[in-house]
């Protein structure tokens, strides 16, 4: 399959978006060390229905909290584009189909070129004085017919 042609401002618009990108994650990320940071002293974590507890550090629970809201998210999107995707993935099974179909007829279109460009070159060498020659639409040809043994 040949590459599609790539629209001009399509590189600059990548280029942007990732800017934007570190632009917000950067903040963020210096906003978690922080926390994390001032947020040592441990915090106990009764699992009522056990008799467990559990002293982790406060960071590790806010963090983890966002962290695995942040997959949750992740994967609610991901699902609800599922249709978004199959159908994209049907239209370039069908554009697929049609290159292929196309490359098929451009074949036979440069194929049929050749036996008309073929088949002008034999009515040029006959018109020039052989006994049978092609003649154009509404023209009577010259043929030998065979001969029958009665």
């Amino acid at each position: 399959m040949r590459p599609r042609a790539e629209h001009p401002n399509r590189r600059e618009r990548r280029t942007g978006v990732k800017y934007l990108s570190w632009i917000i994650t950067l903040p963020l990320l210096a906003i978690a060390v922080i926390f994390a940071v001032n947020h040592r002293q441990t915090v106990t974590i009764d699992l009522w229905p056990l008799p467990l507890a559990v002293e982790p550090p406060m960071y590790l629970i806010v963090l983890g909290a966002i962290f695995v809201g942040f997959l949750l998210g992740g994967g609610v999107v991901w699902w609800s584009q599922g249709r978004n995707r199959r159908r994209a993935r049907e239209h370039r099974v069908r554009a697929e189909e049609a290159e292929h179909e196309l490359h098929v007829v451009q074949r036979k279109l440069e194929r049929t070129e050749a036996e008309l460009r073929q088949l002008r070159t034999q009515a040029a060498a006959n018109e020039s004085g052989g006994p049978a020659r092609l003649g154009g639409p509404g023209e009577r040809t010259r043929q030998a017919l065979p001969k029958t043994g009665s």
